[in-house]
C-alpha cells in the first residue's frame, strides 16, 4: 500500500476561508477531519483541518495538513461547511468537546455532551471533573 503525500501549511485564523476557497478550487473537496490542540501554556488552541479529494484520482493520494491557531479565551473561526460540508461533524464535534465556535456553522446544538453538561470543555487540559460518591 503506497502511503499519502502530506503537505502542510500555517496561515492566519483569518485566511482560512480564502485558503479553503484556492484549495477547493485546485480540486480538494472535502475535509477528512478537523482537529483542536488544547495548548493553555501558550494561551492557544490550534485547529488543524485534514484535507483531500474524492473526485481527483491524483489529489486523493494527497492529505493536505492546513493549520491554524486561535485565542483560548475566545477561541472562533469562520467555518469551512459552506466550501466543504464534510466539516460539519468534526466543526461541531470541535464546538462541542473543546469550546470553538465556528463562525457560520447552521447546526450549534451539541453532538456528543447531554444538553444538561455542567462544566468548561472536557477536551481542554484544565477541565476537572466532578467529583460524585459519600464523603467517607
Amino acid at each position: 500500500m503506497v502511503s499519502p503525500t502530506c503537505l502542510s501549511a500555517t496561515v492566519d485564523s483569518s485566511k482560512v476561508p480564502d485558503v479553503a476557497h484556492k484549495l477547493d478550487s485546485l480540486g480538494f473537496d472535502h475535509v477528512k477531519s478537523v482537529t483542536a490542540v488544547d495548548l493553555p501554556e501558550e494561551l492557544k488552541i490550534d485547529i488543524i483541518y485534514h484535507i483531500s479529494s474524492f473526485l481527483n484520482a491524483e489529489l486523493a493520494k494527497v492529505i493536505f495538513e492546513l493549520k491554524t491557531s486561535l485565542d483560548r479565551s475566545d477561541p472562533k473561526i469562520a467555518s469551512v461547511i459552506d466550501i466543504w460540508p464534510s466539516a460539519e461533524y468534526p466543526e461541531r464535534e470541535t464546538l462541542d468537546l473543546m469550546g470553538v465556535t465556528f463562525e457560520g456553522l447552521p447546526k450549534k446544538e451539541r453532538l456528543f455532551l447531554m444538553d444538561n453538561f455542567e462544566g468548561g470543555p472536557p477536551l481542554r487540559k484544565d477541565f476537572k471533573l466532578k467529583t460524585e460518591g459519600i464523603d467517607a
